[in-house]
C-alpha cells in the first residue's frame, strides 16, 4: 500500500515566500518549502534532496527554471519531484499544459472549467514509465543518471500538477516508487499495457485502494500548491 508514504506528503506544508533567493545547490537538503528565486514552492513533508537543477529558456525566451528533488529509503529511490516553473515574468501568458489539464486516460483528471492559459488550475493521477524519452533536459539527465542505481523502477505513480496565474506558471511531478509499497515492478516500461494503466489497475482491488489513497493526498497538496503563484 501506499498508506505509509503518502503519510508524508498530508504533512504541514509550510507557505513562506522568498523573493529573489539563489537557487539550492545540488546535494541541498531542504524540508517545508524550496526557493527558486522569485517564489517558495510548498513540498511535501519530510527532507529532501536536491538532485539536479537546470536554468534554461522557454520558447517564449524567458527564463524558467528545473529542479529534481528526490529521498531515499533504505537506500532505494523512495519517491521524487519533478518542479518547474518561471523565473521570467511573460505578460503574455503561458501554454496550457495539455499532458495535466487535458488527460483522459488517466486514474484520475481535475481541471478548472475557463480553459484560460493565464489562470489555469489542474492535477492528475497517472503512472510514468521511467524513461528518458525524446530530448530530455540536463536536469531529467542528471536525475537519470543519479538514480541508476538507486533501484528506480520501471513505472512510478503519482500526481501531477499545472497552475497558471497571469504571467506565472508552475509544473509539480510527485511520484512514488511502488515496489517499496509492497508491489512487483512492472516487466518493461511501456506506458500502454503497463499494469498500471487505468484499464488494468482498474481490476486490481490492491492498486485501486492504493489510487485512493494518492487521491486523497493528492487534493491536499493541491490545495497547497495553488497559493506558490501570487
Amino acid at each position: 500500500m501506499f498508506r505509509r508514504l503518502l503519510a508524508f506528503i498530508c504533512g504541514a506544508l509550510l507557505g513562506a515566500s522568498s523573493a529573489h533567493a539563489q537557487l539550492p545547490a545540488v546535494g541541498t537538503k531542504i524540508g517545508g518549502t524550496i526557493d527558486l528565486e522569485v517564489r517558495s514552492v510548498p513540498l511535501p513533508q519530510g527532507i529532501w534532496t536536491v538532485v539536479s537543477v537546470e536554468s534554461a529558456r522557454s520558447n517564449k525566451q524567458n527564463a524558467t527554471v528545473r529542479v529534481y528533488l528526490a529521498e531515499l529509503e533504505r537506500g532505494q529511490l523512495w519517491r521524487w519531484l519533478y518542479l518547474r516553473t518561471n523565473i521570467d515574468y511573460n505578460k503574455g501568458g503561458w501554454s496550457r499544459n495539455k499532458d495535466i489539464c487535458d488527460r483522459k486516460n488517466v486514474h484520475f483528471g481535475y481541471s478548472d472549467s475557463a480553459h484560460n492559459a493565464n489562470d489555469a488550475e489542474c492535477w492528475i493521477i497517472n503512472h510514468w514509465g521511467q524513461t528518458l524519452g525524446k530530448n530530455p533536459s540536463q536536469a531529467a539527465i542528471d536525475f537519470y543518471r543519479w538514480s541508476d542505481t538507486l533501484g528506480r523502477p520501471n513505472t512510478s505513480v503519482g500526481t501531477a500538477y499545472f497552475i497558471a496565474k497571469k504571467g506565472d506558471f508552475l509544473t509539480v511531478q510527485y511520484e512514488i516508487n511502488p515496489v517499496l509499497a509492497g508491489f512487483p515492478d512492472t516487466p518493461t516500461a511501456e506506458w500502454r499495457g503497463n499494469p498500471w494503466h487505468v484499464d488494468m489497475a482498474a481490476k486490481d482491488p490492491k492498486k485501486l485502494e492504493s489510487l485512493r489513497e494518492v487521491k486523497a493526498a493528492g487534493e491536499k497538496y493541491f490545495e497547497q500548491l495553488r497559493d506558490a503563484l501570487h
